[in-house]
């Protein structure tokens, strides 16, 4: 016996080995056949990131999970993600794990978590999630063996898909559905013919259908017991409940798969027929609590939907939903909202799409003493949708804010009153067609006040007059204000249905004038909290960009006696604004501003997260002291203007970054700019780098210094300004300036000096006397002056040794070219009389001068001299001239050395 236990024991032992290792051999095996599996059935690619078997977690069934799996469209819809999984789980019996791979896997339970789906149907009516090959379709219905279709067979006890946002567009007819947080979970034996699945299903729905949006993320509960009659195909709804927001509806019926189509007969309605329904649908920021609210009268909703649904036909409709002199109030507002009267019905008769019409009749109601009504007729909703709408009736806004909750950050008040009826099609709103849209009618709103977090300042509308007729809409007469800002406005508005009804931008032509725009008054703030485990949070209010809007396209011709931008104040403003796709052109636009005025034509985009702008800036007679105080462009890119006193007219092409206010951000400023002084004046004390110069030039008193008219081009690129080259005369000495600095002022400059002749000093002039003048005005000295360091800390570099290498070549040259002119003494001669002599300044006059005198017992016998000379000595003159070279050039060194280093 003992023997026996031992075996058993030796036999579960190997047998818990066996489920502890077969995830670890089988794992690869099995991921590789299922992925066969599906993509040998399906006409997509199948893929998955890793498999995960458990032998225990789902005992006695294995449970296998694939982690990231992939279902990618094929043509038509190549790229497609038809379904994506975070996580599919399948238990499955054990003994499946080693069928051979063409036989089929038992799928016992399903669980899907975090999945997107994403179906399509084309504008040919091809579905995307159609993918299964044709070899696997031919089996017809009830009759499919699902082990021969696709590998799986589904004997379900239990499944759920958990947080999935799934959406369905239909390009043909514009129906687009999207279902967000979608979770549904369903038990019931699928092994059975007829099963009754328990079904909880949660979701926020989102439709669309022609550009009109019905529901806009309400939620959905469904909690719903259906009878699945498998072998007919049948579902049948049985004690069923849904919730829409808090609004309960009965739903029944059932829904039966056929091979023409799909039959449906549904019914749904309200239990109750208590007003306090229509507050269910109303979204929730608007309702606030319920709780006290007394209401009287009823709200019912009642629809059948009833009918085959295929290629040709969709369910008949009858959808009521009404309400006959009901009331509310709020327990803590002042006023009731009374006469409420609903009479809405969708329906279709004929079970064809375009038949559908939504009619409107009479819904009103009266806040106070005021009573505003609407009704409308809307046709064609698959085609081309035909809409008959009016709206008639006076309303004080103050009185809505005393009987309805609006969210706390909102305030309203002023009075609108309306008398406007319209009809249109939706191809000549879309089409801009306007001749086939039909409105007449007026509406007016004054005293019209709206505050909200969107605005910084609240915005009072004194008055807004419309006009309506067939082929447009006026705006006569519009007046309002927010914080320093006030504006007046009139013109036309060219698609105001298309606007309301279309999302279509708003597009006008308008006139507007102001007397003040102040642009931080458009500025919204924005909290932004930061916290960390060691401090509590902190909260801080930052400035959020001014926005242009996005639904804005328009043309204003505008003037304006003052606007404030930044900490600038502009006079006599005046232009053309085009506003297109949050973009704002400014076409000959002109402003008065530091005593000068400005021409502006160019660009500023909010499109993106960073504002960006391309604008030339035509400045004519600028102050230059308030242009510097005022412009920060000014202050970064010539730093050097605020030594200047006077005038400026320059042109400027720039483009670059915005900050938030739409102020430019100087690092990011790429351009050229071409400017002219209109100055003669120099403060010295603002500029340290002229002072150093001053100092260092001896011979310049740029005291005197006269730059009027003066011209140059400077170029903005990578965070530095590049000056091109340009000449200036200080007195009669030419000057050429050129080179580059950073916006953080770091230079590389160089000056090019022509320095004449005259202003060599007396030790110059020494030398200089013993030349003709004519030889005289010619002399002038090249003096390179490099600038670098800062402009508050500049540093000057005179390259002296170049000057004076310059100044000896060309009174060496004038000597050379005199001699040889005037058939004299031979260059040796004039070179042994410096030599000889003891004053070597006095022997550079004399070959300056041109004058020789006899040497010391020197032969006066003319073979003498040439005996004197062998071919040894020719060596000996070169040096000798070389070294009266020598002596040139020292000359010379001291008269620029005395020039640049003396003292004023």
């Amino acid at each position: 016996m003992k023997k026996l236990f031992k075996i058993l024991g030796i036999f579960l032992l190997a047998v818990v080995v066996l489920l502890l290792v077969a995830p670890f051999l089988f794992k690869d095996q099995i991921a590789t056949i299922i992925k066969n599996k599906l993509n040998g059935a399906l006409d997509a690619q199948v893929e998955f990131a890793e498999v995960d078997l458990s032998l225990f977690r789902a005992f006695p069934d294995a449970r296998l999970s694939l982690n990231e799996i992939s279902v990618i469209n094929k043509e038509p819809f190549l790229g497609d993600t038809l379904f994506y999984g975070k996580e599919v789980i399948l238990d499955l019996p054990i003994g499946d794990l080693f069928n051979e791979p063409t036989d089929p896997i038992h799928v016992n339970e399903l669980i899907i978590n975090n999945a997107v789906s994403r179906l399509k149907v084309n504008e040919n009516s091809k579905a995307s999630w159609d993918i299964a090959k044709a070899a696997d379709t031919k089996v017809t219905a009830p009759e499919v063996d699902q082990e021969s279709s696709s590998g799986f067979s589904f004997d379900l006890n239990h499944y759920e898909m958990n947080n999935a946002d799934l959406s369905y567009e239909d390009l043909g007819t514009k129906n687009i559905l999207h279902l967000k947080n979608f979770s549904h979970s369903g038990n019931g034996d699928f092994s059975m013919e007829n099963v009754t699945l328990d079904t909880y299903t949660t979701m926020q729905v989102y439709y669309e259908m022609a550009g009109v949006t019905y529901l806009s993320g309400q939620q959905i509960n469904l909690d719903a017991e259906i009878l699945l009659d498998l072998a007919n195909q049948k579902y049948t709804l049985k004690e069923n409940e849904v919730l829409i927001n808090d609004l309960k509806l009965n739903l029944d019926g059932f829904v039966q798969l056929l091979e023409d189509g799909t039959m449906v007969d549904v019914s749904l309605k309200t239990p109750s027929s208590d007003f306090k329904n229509f507050f269910a649908v109303i979204p929730e920021t608007y309702r606030k609590n319920l709780d006290g609210i007394t209401t009287t009268g009823d709200f019912k909703i009642n629809a059948l939907v009833k009918g085959m649904v295929n290629d040709t036909y969709i369910p008949k409709l009858d959808v009521s939903i009404s309400s006959n002199n009901a009331s509310f109030k709020y327990p803590d507002l002042p006023l009731s909202v009374t006469r409420i009267n609903i009479d809405t019905q969708i329906k279709n008769t004929t079970g064809l799409a375009k038949d559908t019409f939504v009619k409107i009749g009479d819904v009103a109601f009266n806040i106070g003493q005021d009573r505003l009504k609407a009704n409308a007729l809307i046709r064609n909703l698959t085609t081309n949708m035909l809409v008959d709408l009016q709206l008639a009736g006076t309303l004080n806004l103050g009185n809505l804010t005393k009987a309805f909750p609006l969210p706390d950050d909102m305030d309203l008040d002023g009075t609108l009153v309306a008398d406007a009826q319209t009809k249109f099609d939706v191809k000549s709103v879309e089409q801009e067609r306007y001749e086939n849209i039909n409105a007449k009618g007026n509406a007016s709103l004054t005293e019209f006040t709206y505050s909200s977090a969107d605005l910084k300042k609240p915005l009072y509308i004194e008055r807004a007059d419309l006009d309506m007729n067939n082929t447009r809409i006026k705006l006569q007469h519009f007046k309002a204000k927010t914080g320093n800002t006030d504006f007046a406005a009139n013109g036309t508005i060219s698609n105001l249905m298309g606007f309301m009804f279309q999302d279509q931008d708003l597009k006008g032509s308008f006139k507007v004038n102001s007397n003040q725009i102040d642009t931080s008054d458009f500025m919204t703030d924005a909290v932004v909290t930061t916290s960390n485990e060691n401090a509590t949070a902190t909260t801080t209010t930052v400035e959020e960009a001014i926005k242009i809007p996005s639904f804005l396209n328009a043309d204003m011709a505008f003037t304006a006696s003052k606007v404030l931008y930044d900490n600038l104040t502009l006079t006599n403003v005046n232009g053309l604004a085009l506003v297109r796709d949050e973009t704002l052109t400014l076409n000959n636009t002109s402003t008065e501003i530091f005593g000068g005025n400005i021409g502006l034509n160019g660009s500023v985009s909010t499109k993106n997260a960073t504002p960006v702008f391309n604008m030339n800036l035509d400045m004519n007679d600028l102050d230059i002291a308030q242009s510097f105080e005022g412009f920060e462009m000014f202050q970064k890119l010539v730093p050097i203007i605020q030594a200047l006193k006077g005038k400026i007219n320059t042109n400027i092409n720039l483009k670059g970054d915005l900050n938030n206010d739409l102020t430019p951000l100087i690092s990011s400023l790429a351009g050229d700019a071409v400017a002219q002084l209109l100055t003669r004046e120099i403060d010295k004390s603002k500029a340290p780098l002229i002072a150093k110069l001053d100092n260092e030039l001896n011979f310049i008193d740029l005291d005197d210094l006269k730059i009027s008219d003066l011209a140059t081009q400077l170029n903005f690129k990578d965070g530095a300004v590049q000056i091109t080259p340009f000449d200036f005369n200080v007195e009669d000495i030419k000057i050429t300036a050129s080179g580059s600095h950073t916006l953080t002022h770091d230079m590389s400059y160089k000056l090019d000096l022509n320095v004449p002749a005259k202003y060599l000093g007396k030790e110059g002039a020494s030398v200089l006397s013993q030349l003709q003048n004519d030889e005289i005005d010619k002399l002038s000295v090249p003096v390179p002056v490099k600038l670098s360091g800062s402009f508050m800390k500049p540093k000057v570099d005179l390259n002296l040794d170049l000057a004076i290498k310059n100044l000896t070549n060309q009174i060496v040259e004038i000597q050379k070219t005199r001699l040889k002119e005037k058939g004299k003494e031979t260059l040796n001669d004039a070179v042994d009389d410096i030599i000889v002599g003891k004053n070597p300044l006095d022997k550079i006059k004399n070959v300056l001068s041109g004058n020789k005198k006899p040497k010391e017992n020197a032969s006066t016998n003319p073979a003498d001299s040439t005996a004197a000379i062998k071919p040894k000595d020719t060596t000996a003159v070169g040096k000798v001239k070389e070294k009266a070279e020598d002596k040139v050039k020292e000359a010379a060194g001291n008269i620029l050395n005395g020039l640049f280093k003396k003292k004023k």
